[in-house]
């Protein structure tokens, strides 16, 4: 009987104790943008090992586009949400969210990552690729990004 008391007691408690719960309603604002980088346009960003320790890969190597953006200000950067995601191309049925990392094998049994990454700033959206092997040979591929700001 105690504790018939007690559960008819806490439902009560707890109904008068939000009495003053309400919901604030916010306006949220979407804009979704698409970016294409050809594989030709990949730019290299190529740091040679420091004059200290001459042997050390370039591990700071990696390729890059980078996209002049006004929609996104500093207002959106500071308060807001920024996604990037890579999409499947022409008709981006399907959206991968970034960073996203890509695993390959060679008929040699040579293993290496991609690692496509996005990265914002006022007013700019840079998307970067790194390679594990850092063997820079090689364009990546071309890509279909697609951006979400929402503030």
């Amino acid at each position: 009987m105690k504790y018939l008391r007690f559960f008819l007691l806490v439902p009560v408690l707890f109904i008068y104790s939000c009495d003053e719960y309400y919901i604030e309603e916010v306006a949220l604002n979407t804009e979704t943008i698409y970016y294409t980088v050809l594989s030709k346009d990949w730019v290299l960003m190529d740091v040679p090992p420091t004059a200290s320790d001459p042997d050390e890969d370039s591990q700071w190597t990696y390729f890059y586009s980078e996209f002049n953006e006004p929609l996104l200000t500093h207002y959106i950067f500071d308060f807001g949400m920024m996604n990037a995601y890579l999409t499947d191309g022409g008709n981006k049925s399907r959206i991968t969210p970034l960073p996203f990392d890509n695993f390959f094998r060679a008929p040699n049994d040579f293993m290496w990552t991609e690692q496509v990454t996005c990265e914002f700033s006022p007013g700019k959206i840079t998307f970067i690729a790194k390679y594990n092997d850092f063997d820079m040979r090689f364009n990546p591929p071309t890509y279909t990004f697609m951006v979400r700001l929402a503030w």
